[in-house]
């Protein structure tokens, strides 16, 4: 009997020593882990601070892109060929008549002009867009509204398109308004889209701005159910060319 309770003390003995180990392994496991927790949550906070540092930089990125655009256009469906070998004495002599802006005549700087860098089309395909840039905004903006307000142009039987060369961030964002757009002309709600894709209209009196076209939509439609005012079937609302479209939206 003596042996039997000596050999079950050590036993005790030993599974008391084995609950201490475990005890011990089990504090460092936990305080190991606190030490995770808190890293994980520092690096946590770090990398939400960062990504709200990149949104910054990618934004001031993108403004300073389509600042160091802002006197480029594209000129869409010009011939290929007709610029001869110095496209810049072409549209300073060409653009003035060609729009009917006399004022412009002789006094139109253009800095530098080239066809875009693809292999030349066959004569069955569109031509190479035509990028140039302006001395000065202003004539920039002279020609765009001159394009928009002269309706569809032509020259030697083929379509011509004058268009304003931004990031194609910048693009996506202006054409997301391509609906709400739609809405205020069939509506007749006085609207403009703004530098940079902010949509402005004068709603009742009111000149409210958006930055997200869902935004400007849902605020219209509330309205007008207050008003008890129904909006036409969207099936019936007039779409616009693409084309046309990205003009007036820069040209508002």
């Amino acid at each position: 009997i003596q042996h039997s309770n000596s050999h079950i003390k050590e036993k005790i003995s030993e599974i008391n020593s084995s609950i201490s180990s475990l005890d011990r392994r089990l504090d460092t496991a936990e305080r190991r882990i606190g030490d995770a927790e808190d890293v994980i949550q520092n690096l946590e906070t770090n990398v939400s601070h960062l990504q709200e540092e990149i949104v910054k930089i990618l934004g001031k990125t993108e403004d300073l892109e389509n600042h160091s655009q802002r006197c480029n256009l594209h000129l869409v469906g010009l011939p290929e060929g007709v610029e001869g070998k110095d496209p810049v004495a072409f549209l300073k002599d060409w653009l003035p008549t060609f729009l009917n802006l006399p004022e412009m005549t002789g006094k139109l700087e253009v800095e530098r002009a080239h066809r875009t860098f693809i292999p030349r089309p066959k004569d069955s395909e569109r031509p190479h867009m035509l990028l140039f840039k302006l001395l000065r905004f202003r004539n920039k903006e002279i020609i765009l509204r001159q394009a928009h307000n002269s309706g569809p142009l032509r020259y030697k039987n083929k379509q011509i398109y004058f268009f304003p060369d931004m990031s194609a961030d910048l693009y996506q964002k202006c054409k997301s308004f391509s609906e709400v757009k739609r809405m205020c002309k069939d509506l007749e709600i006085p609207f403009a889209l703004l530098y940079p894709a902010r949509f402005w209209i004068d709603f009742k009196g009111q000149r409210l701005f958006f930055t997200s076209p869902s935004d400007a939509e849902n605020h219209i439609k509330i309205a007008l159910l207050r008003k008890k005012d129904d909006l036409p079937p969207r099936e019936q609302w007039t779409r616009p060319s693409s084309r046309s479209e990205k003009n007036a939206a820069i040209n508002s």
